[in-house]
């Protein structure tokens, strides 16, 4: 009987130790719904979701700025098929989150399929209507 009283215990300190709060799972949300709208490259989410003052750094080094990047993800060559972000990382620093992950997608750029796996690291501003991205910048592999 203490022995699986003691198990029950550990497992319970084991699970509620990696429990997200209610503000992280909220930041991931967004998070998925962003790389939804990539790739069903919707502009009404996309609009919602980045804050007027974002900055969208690529891996090749290009800064964009919101409308920038709401053109080149609407307009430009990259068109994703899947979008995931795995191996996340949140922190919350009050009003604040920073989410870092690597990003991988299956793509087709110019008409040409490509596998894409880069780290990238978001930060996100919540306001009144909820998390938008501040910024984010990805980074090679």
């Amino acid at each position: 009987m203490v022995r699986a009283f003691m198990l029950y215990i550990f497992l319970l300190l084991a699970t509620t130790g990696n429990a997200q709060s209610k503000e992280e799972v909220a930041v991931a949300a967004q998070l998925d719904r962003l790389n939804k709208a990539m790739v069903d490259k919707n502009l009404a989410v996309l609009e919602d979701i980045f804050h007027a003052n974002m900055w969208y750094g690529h891996s090749s080094g290009r800064l964009d700025d919101k409308l920038a990047t709401i053109k080149d993800v609407m307009e430009g060559p990259v068109d994703f098929i899947t979008l995931e972000a795995t191996d996340r990382k949140i922190q919350l620093v009050e009003k604040n989150a920073m989410i870092r992950f690597i990003f991988e997608a299956k793509a087709t750029n110019n008409g040409q399929e490509q596998t894409i796996r880069i780290g990238v690291m978001t930060v996100w501003k919540k306001e009144k209507s909820g998390w938008k991205l501040f910024a984010r910048q990805a980074y090679k592999l």
